[in-house]
């Protein structure tokens, strides 16, 4: 796995969860800029994803690629799956959808790098 992307993974999620937070706390719904911060990060994640396969492909990586590449396409679901329920839910609470599809993808990477690393498995 790349480090340097995966730190980008990171501080992109917690900047939308951040973003998205304020627009919870600020009782608004989810817009167009919570759709762009999504969009970045799902670009994020299939860059990822194409980097992690070809790499576990290539003989590199950690001991389960199973678990690995389970986790490398659950973790396209997310962003997708918190924008549309976002845009389902008009209230405050379409953002916090978004704030915790976010903090998910946050841990998500931080466990896929411990397992790329051999220290989660």
């Amino acid at each position: 796995m790349t480090n340097v992307l995966a730190t980008v993974i990171i501080v992109v999620a917690l900047l939308a969860a951040a973003h998205s937070l304020v627009s919870a706390l600020r009782d608004r719904a989810m817009g167009t800029p919570h759709l762009v911060a999504l969009g970045v990060l799902e670009v994020l994640l299939i860059a990822q994803a194409v980097v992690g396969i070809v790499k576990v492909a290539g003989d590199q990586g950690p001991e389960s690629p199973a678990t690995f590449i389970g986790y490398l396409l659950a973790i396209l679901l997310v962003p997708a799956a918190g924008a549309g329920w976002g845009m389902l839910e008009r209230s405050r609470y379409g953002p916090g959808v978004i704030v915790v599809a976010c903090l998910a993808v946050a841990v998500m990477i931080v466990r896929m790098n411990q397992i790329w690393d051999g220290t989660g498995v």
